[in-house]
């Protein structure tokens, strides 16, 4: 797998999302505020706010009491906070905002609150990703409608060319992916290497998501910059009914990498015999 995905940088930093932790906050040094509101303990919030206890205040991090709740998915303390004059658009050091830690947890309610309050829906976090990229990631459907709806954009950009698209297909979240396309998501939108959604569905075996991403025109020839396509990476990993798909789609079975290499040798190399006959009886000739 490693070995596949050095073909796709762009993968890099989605698997970055995949594996980063909620964040963590040591609730020994923060205020008390911070702790009631990451407890969700509604009257001592109340309290604090009351005895003018700075709701903007941020830890070590830079994060704040309104993330803390946002994150657990603590819809009255979001909205105690909010009342309060919570900065809604306050960033920690990496970026994260109330709505992104929301939106990755997938807590709708939060996220509308938050949008009502008029958070940032487009803001950006470390490897410039934004909610709707980790809501997508994460497959939170609901919450990729309230950010739709708010106006997210769907076809921001995240570092590396990564798009809230391709982060849906890599977890193959077909409903998802089909909520972007009908909000008219690029789905030849290309990353900084050259790989797109489909190529990314198409490497992880994701039918469901590939044959989405065919009906709504996707590029099934599109090359990476080192001449990948969808059919030779999905070739390399023996995803057999992806290369039906493909072939289906009319995807040129003789296309070559920047190195000559072909989705036929790819299948031989690797032992993928069911591939190999798919090719060979659609014309594969290398």
């Amino acid at each position: 797998m490693i070995r596949l995905r050095k073909h796709m940088q762009v993968l890099g930093i989605l698997l970055a999302l995949v594996c980063a932790s909620t964040s963590t906050w040591a609730l020994a040094e923060v205020s008390d505020l911070f702790k009631a509101a990451y407890d969700g303990d509604l009257y001592q919030v109340k309290a604090l706010i009351s005895a003018k206890a700075d709701v903007n205040a941020k830890i070590g991090d830079g994060a704040t009491a309104l993330m803390a709740a946002s994150q657990n998915g603590h819809l009255e303390v979001v909205q105690a906070l909010i009342t309060a004059k919570a900065d809604v658009n306050a960033k920690a050091a990496n970026g994260d905002t109330a709505l992104i830690l929301a939106s990755q947890q997938g807590h709708q309610e939060v996220v509308q609150a938050l949008i009502d309050a008029k958070a940032d829906v487009n803001a950006k976090k470390g490897y410039g990703s934004t909610a709707l990229m980790m809501a997508s990631l994460e497959g939170h459907q609901g919450v990729v409608q309230e950010l739709i709806s708010a106006k997210a954009d769907v076809n921001a950009k995240a570092d590396d060319g990564s798009t809230a698209l391709m982060a849906a297909s890599l977890e193959g979240n077909q409903g998802v992916v089909q909520e972007l396309i009908a909000a008219k998501a690029d789905v030849n939108a290309k990353a900084d290497d050259g790989s797109t959604a489909l190529m990314i569905a198409s490497l992880e075996g994701h039918q469901v998501v590939v044959q989405a991403l065919i009906i709504a025109k996707a590029d099934v020839n599109a090359k990476t910059a080192e001449g990948y396509t969808a059919l030779i990476v999905a070739s390399e990993k023996g995803n057999q009914g992806v290369v039906r798909l493909l072939i289906a789609a009319k995807v040129d079975v003789n296309a070559k990498t920047g190195d000559g290499t072909t989705a036929l040798m790819m299948a031989s190399q690797q032992g993928h015999q069911e591939v190999v006959q798919l090719l060979k009886k659609a014309g594969a000739v290398k």
